[in-house]
């Protein structure tokens, strides 16, 4: 079962949230502490079974929301339908930044494409058409 928390919610475990960024803050490419990071963006951890599997946050820069994230690793499959999820929560294009090979495969199944160098953009429009195209083929094969 999937379980999202915040860092305000009473059930938020900050030791394993602080803990998995740490070990993974050089992959993702953030200089910030995990303070600032829980303090300054919009934070969510995934859980799979209460057990934490992804965190990911948001966070504006020059009018652009930006996202990046650290997850568990053989988790793939579970984390790219939570990344995909909170994608849907934001009526605006997503950026991201990355050179790390599994991070930019992930960004790229879930609907990212690329802007530039190492620069990706998830445009809400493009995705709500292609989820929409997916949808009515799906509904097309079921009324044959």
């Amino acid at each position: 079962m999937i379980s999202v928390r915040v860092p305000y919610g009473e059930d938020f475990d900050y030791q394993a949230c602080k803990k998995m960024y740490e070990e993974n803050q050089e992959l993702v490419e953030d200089d910030a502490t995990f303070d600032e990071v829980i303090n300054n963006t919009l934070f969510f951890a995934f859980y799979d079974n209460d057990k934490l599997s992804l965190c990911i946050y948001f966070y504006p820069i020059k009018g652009k929301l930006w996202v990046n994230g650290y997850g568990v690793r053989k988790k793939h499959l579970f984390n790219k339908i939570c990344f995909k999820t909170a994608l849907t929560w934001f009526n605006c294009d997503i950026w991201a930044k990355s050179v790390q090979k599994p991070a930019i495969y992930g960004l790229l199944v879930s609907g990212f494409k690329k802007f530039k160098d190492n620069i990706y953009v998830y445009r809400q429009n493009e995705a709500s058409a292609s989820e929409r195209k997916k949808y009515e083929r799906k509904v097309a094969r079921n009324n044959k």
